[in-house]
């Protein structure tokens, strides 16, 4: 399994933008190391959540081909039937029933 690519600049943009806007936890005003552990966290949280609905999407498009395969049957001739019909409805008349 192949480690995932993370946007470093959109973490490091995400943590310089927390520590200027002085981001508070309680009382305690966040040092760069941790809007920094912040950043990843949510970055890291973001990427898990695309992960879950891109294996979602393949999914429900695996499911949606099972069923369509199920239901299809080929489309059907009516070829087979072309002398029923001919003398059902022989003269542009309808004869039946």
């Amino acid at each position: 399994m192949e480690a995932p690519k993370y946007n470093k600049s959109r973490i490091m943009k995400s943590a310089w933008s927390m520590f200027k806007s002085g981001k508070k936890v309680g009382r305690h005003v966040l040092t760069f190391g941790e809007c920094l552990k912040e950043a990843w966290k949510n970055e890291r949280v973001s990427y898990n959540r695309a992960k879950d609905i891109f294996n979602l999407r393949n999914l429900l498009t695996k499911q949606e081909k099972e069923r369509d395969a199920k239901r299809n049957v080929g489309t059907c001739s009516m070829a087979f039937m072309a002398d029923t019909l001919v003398n059902y409805y022989a003269n542009s008349r309808y004869n039946g029933d």
